[in-house]
């Protein structure tokens, strides 16, 4: 499986890579746009019309602040070159799917296996439960859960969804420890192209596009920032405003008088 000397957590590249590339749709989105070169949000959402014109709005605002994409124009979306070198990560997770899961039904698109692949690797702890194994070898449960760093309920729902998903299995003397499947154990190549992406996303300064224009609201909060007396020094980033004196003969006009 994947070995990266140079980390301290030689799953971490792994983790950071999936967590870029797995939400739900970020596949399908990147690849129809790469496609196409250059798309409007109403061309996206007319191409992907089974995501839905809201989900496709935070789709893409996630992906412009994970370096994904990119936006040329107000309106106007591209893949970022960080976005184009998970090029290499789709394939080998494509390659992956095919070798290790049948199909049942219809022949699935290369971005439907890529999805489904990081879907099953997306879970908190999968990595590191698989990593474990990987290194170790069979493990018992109590000794599998201490290697992968995880709470007793987290590490029993994880085993449970790997299991499902075809990449742990029980072993052993009545079946008391994990070991990985031979999908799981040819993971080896998927990891190193998501390590290779995450390093690449490192060195690449994530431009956000910040579209929101100055609302009333915000207007308000500034001024209740300006208004904020300064208890804090250095809590906000400019010194606040000095408030106008008001003459004392207004101040008296507006006490109340003491006297019916």
């Amino acid at each position: 499986m994947y070995d990266h000397t140079s980390a301290k957590d030689p799953t971490q590249d792994v983790r950071h890579a999936i967590g870029r590339l797995a939400p739900r749709w970020t596949t399908w989105t990147l690849q129809t746009i790469q496609q196409h070169g250059q798309m409007r949000f109403t061309e996206i959402a007319s191409a992907l019309p089974w995501i839905g014109t809201q989900n496709t709005q935070w789709v893409l605002r996630r992906m412009l602040t994970d370096g994904l994409l990119d936006r040329p124009q107000l309106g106007l979306y591209e893949v970022a070159p960080l976005g184009r070198h998970a090029h290499n990560a789709h394939r080998a997770l494509a390659s992956w799917h095919r070798a290790h899961f049948s199909e049942s039904g219809p022949v699935l698109a290369k971005a439907e296996r890529t999805e489904d692949a990081l879907r099953r690797l997306r879970g908190k702890g999968a990595v590191d439960v698989l990593h474990a194994l990987s290194q170790h070898g069979p493990l018992p449960n109590g000794e599998l859960r201490d290697a992968a760093g995880l709470a007793t309920g987290s590490f029993h729902y994880r085993v449970q969804q790997l299991q499902e998903d075809q990449l742990l299995t029980r072993t052993g003397p009545s079946n008391r420890a994990y070991d990985l499947t031979p999908a799981a154990q040819a993971l080896g190549p998927v990891y190193v192209e998501l390590a290779a992406f995450e390093s690449m996303a490192s060195r690449t300064t994530v431009r956000h596009n910040p579209t929101t224009q100055p609302t009333a609201g915000m207007a308000r909060a500034n001024a209740a920032v300006r208004r904020t007396p300064s208890a804090f020094p250095g809590l906000f980033s400019h010194a606040p405003e000095p408030q106008p004196r008001v003459p004392v003969h207004v101040s008296a006009l507006s006490r109340p008088s003491r006297t019916r």
